[in-house]
């Protein structure tokens, strides 16, 4: 009997073959435990590479060499950066491949090795990883004889992972089973599935007919990112809702966006596939045979998603799955799929992420006076000159007290009264109460004239819900007493919007950017965004260093500055009116 090791190889495998870790990876580990036939492993390679040749092969030759005769091949930085560069290369590709043909050669088996390099749009491009998935089945299916298809879970991503599965239901007639590494250097084990695991496939289908009404029980798989629980909440009609979680992650942040409806929590190992099965079952023993019921596969560990699809097997219930990078919930069993519902609001991007902190300054937007306005237009047309006022104003700032500024630019004053006057570029200005003026001509005036440019987007139904200074602080009453004197911990937000799929944080620089700026933006986005979120570094100056454009770049950053402010803000825009057009435009 033909034996196949299907697997994507992943980081993990790549970091081995360098000497970076101390074992032989999750793929060399399997075939050291076990002998197959043949190995099929998938490559992803990067889309925008065009790397290639005997050049970039010497390039990783030397570098790698570069590592390990300085002794870095257990700096993790140093290596974390070697990966971050070649990784999902070709170059890449042609090294582990190297090595782990050696690794068979030494062990002296009969294996077969296939490599196939994939492209992807993405690393999470669900329907190239799909397609790719169910050609390496194919060509294991097409096979003469007997044969036992092994699908390797461990390598990859969760959403490669998740396909392996949802492919394997194409090949009802192949033998198949699906082997896991829960422990780095230990042999993988084999998942047991109940029986019902494809005699259930048919039963599902016709359940996912009838979503359209909703659930009468959704559990929910909960982890790290949240993001999923709420997509699942917002899609689906549901009395009742049960998140299956570890202790690390608590569910409670989504219990407010729930409307009343009942919120459970069911307490598990996310290492332990068995065991989220026998918890999902046994929580829905009491429910009448009549219950729909959903199980949102997408957050959670690979061994909790194993878990839980078969405990849909066992139950007849409706597994499904949110790719949100394709805006696209699949469910599993039918492969049928629709688009996510959007979510307009930014507050819940931030409730849902926030950790304690709430949105104590909405950011809700008033309508700018005219005058104002032009005063914060002339300040843009001037901004190289304003620029080198902001020390001196800035002198000013706190207490909001009186103060005279001039130069051969520029007047500007703030009275006892409040009252502010300004003074330049073709323009003689006064205003009532304006405590704060200094602050606004130190940089404040920045924020509202990037907040202008993106509203004409805005009122185009491009963007939603866009806001400015917007303010999340601890509530003091309910924080923990070491928190509770003075001031509390806060964030405070430039602009910020969304497209109905990411959260959108824009951070406002009316001078010179540092590195410590674009980490900023790049903590910010991942810790109110989740993996969607996207951040935008508006400056009046594009960044003066290569060290600073290349960390812009590094973090995923979009960039909006100085003479290209507004066709970079447009290329932007066409963006994310793009996107749109293709949620709504795919089959």
């Amino acid at each position: 009997m033909k034996k196949f090791l299907l697997t994507w190889y992943g980081i993990t495998d790549f970091r081995a073959s360098l000497g970076f870790e101390n074992t032989d990876g999750p793929i060399a580990g399997a075939l050291v435990a076990e002998e197959y036939s043949d190995v099929v492993v998938l490559c992803y390679t990067r889309m925008d590479d065009t790397s290639g040749g005997t050049d970039a092969q010497a390039a990783f030759e030397a570098a790698l060499a570069a590592v390990h005769d300085a002794g870095q091949h257990r700096d993790w930085k140093v290596t974390g950066e070697f990966v971050s560069r070649f990784a999902n290369t070709p170059a890449a590709h042609a090294h582990f491949a190297r090595w782990l043909e050696e690794r068979v050669h030494a062990a002296g088996t009969n294996t077969k090795v296939c490599f196939k390099s994939e492209k992807l749009r993405e690393l999470n491009d669900t329907e190239g990883i799909y397609a790719c998935a169910m050609d390496a089945l194919d060509f294991a299916a097409k096979a003469d004889g007997e044969k036992l298809v092994t699908l390797y879970l461990s390598p990859g991503t969760p959403v490669m992972a998740f396909v392996w599965a949802l492919a394997a239901l194409r090949h009802p007639d192949l033998k198949k089973r699906l082997i896991v590494s829960p422990v780095v250097g230990k042999p993988p084990e084999v998942i047991s599935l109940p029986a019902e695991w494809l005699d259930r496939h048919d039963a599902s289908q016709t359940g996912s007919g009838s979503v359209v009404d909703g659930f009468d029980v959704t559990f929910h798989l909960f982890g790290e990112q949240r993001m999923p629980s709420l997509l699942g909440i917002r899609q689906f009609a549901s009395k009742k809702h049960v998140f299956v979680n570890s202790k690390e992650y608590p569910a409670s942040c989504v219990e407010s966006f729930l409307d009343g409806n009942p919120f459970e929590e069911l307490a598990v190992s996310p290492w332990d596939a068995r065991s989220v099965h026998d918890k999902i079952i046994h929580h829905a023993k009491p429910l009448p045979a009549n219950t729909r019921i959903g199980i949102n596969l997408t957050g959670g560990t690979k061994m909790m998603f194993t878990g839980a699809l078969s405990a849909a097997r066992a139950l007849g219930a409706v597994p499904f799955y949110f790719d949100s990078r394709n805006h696209r919930v699949t469910f599993v069993d039918s492969h049928f799929q629709e688009v996510i519902r959007p979510i307009d609001s930014i507050e819940d991007f931030l409730i849902l992420n926030g950790n304690g902190l709430k949105v104590s300054e909405k950011g809700l937007p008033t309508e700018m006076p005219a005058d104002r306005r032009r005063l914060t237009d002339m300040l843009w047309r001037n901004h190289t000159k304003i620029a080198r006022c902001y020390r001196k104003l800035r002198e000013f700032n706190d207490g909001c007290k009186p103060f005279v500024f001039e130069n051969e630019h520029f007047y500007f004053s703030l009275g006892k009264d409040a009252s502010a006057t300004a003074r330049g570029g073709g323009l003689d200005m006064h205003f009532q109460n304006w405590p704060d003026f200094a602050k606004y001509l130190s940089g404040g005036w920045f924020e509202e004239y990037v907040y202008s440019q993106f509203k004409p987007y805005e009122d185009k139904g491009i963007i939603k819900d866009l806001r400015i200074n917007v303010k999340l602080q601890l509530d003091r009453e309910n924080a923990p007493g070491a928190l509770r004197p003075d001031s509390a911990l806060y964030n405070e937000l430039d602009v910020v919007f969304t497209d109905g799929y990411s959260l959108y944080i824009v951070e406002c620089k009316a001078g010179d950017v540092t590195q410590e700026q674009v980490m900023k933006l790049q903590n910010l986005v991942r810790f109110y965004g989740g993996v969607e979120g996207r951040g935008i570094l508006a400056s009046c100056f594009p960044p003066a260093t290569e060290a600073v454009r290349k960390k812009i770049k590094d973090a995923r950053l979009s960039l909006c500055s100085g003479k290209w402010f507004s066709e970079q803000l447009d290329a932007l825009m066409d963006g994310i009116a793009a996107r749109a057009r293709s949620i709504r435009e795919a089959p």
